[in-house]
């Protein structure tokens, strides 16, 4: 009973900061459409769907996609946080002159992490090719990202690199061998750790 109450509270905390991403870009006009297709976004509606409908597989293909992005992006929050300087790069949108409503959002990233590893611990990972849904998600994400977004928006960094450092690759070939890269290794993780075999 208590882990069910955990498990939907999660997915209730994830709904609601994707709705509040959702209606916080649409209200502002300036950004047009194109925040909306953050991965940041999609994953927290993907993952309040999984948590809520107790899909282990879509929780474990999300977490493939921004756990390590995660993970670098609060090194460099916590960082300049302390350091009150840039590390790598990643996080200087938050300590510029932005809407307060888009720091709240943005601090998504510190918990969304640790509370989807929760979600999956209690739920139970019962598959292992959940990484399918993520290189799907990625690819499906980055073709509608570079047709309906500029250069300048830059969302999901499919123009340029987000952070101060590159590989010296064809951008492209860059951002999916990056994604490609971290879902291989997540997934492995995440399979180690989460999958049981049933006997």
């Amino acid at each position: 009973m208590k882990s069910k109450i955990v498990i939907n509270s999660i997915g209730i905390i994830f709904l609601i900061f994707g709705i509040a991403a959702i209606i916080n870009t649409i209200l502002n006009i300036e950004k047009r459409f194109a925040p909306i297709l953050w991965l940041s976004y999609i994953c927290l509606i993907l993952l309040a769907i999984g948590v809520l409908r107790k899909d282990s597989s879509l929780i474990a293909s999300q977490i493939t996609i921004i756990g390590i992005p995660y993970l670098l992006w609060n090194i460099d929050f916590f960082y300049q946080l302390i350091t009150k300087s840039s590390l790598l790069g990643i996080t200087d949108y938050l300590f510029k002159s932005v809407p307060i409503t888009d720091k709240i959002i943005s601090l998504q990233h510190i918990f969304n992490l640790p509370l989807s590893l929760i979600a999956l611990h209690l739920i139970k990972l019962k598959r292992t090719d959940f990484w399918i849904i993520s290189i799907t998600q990625i690819t499906i994400v980055f073709i509608i990202s570079r047709l309906t977004t500029t250069y300048k928006e830059n969302v999901n960094c499919v123009y340029h690199n987000c952070a101060n450092f590159s590989f010296g690759l064809p951008y492209i070939l860059e951002w999916f061998l990056a994604y490609l890269i971290m879902i291989t290794l997540t997934s492995y993780l995440i399979k180690k750790i989460f999958y049981k075999k049933i006997k």
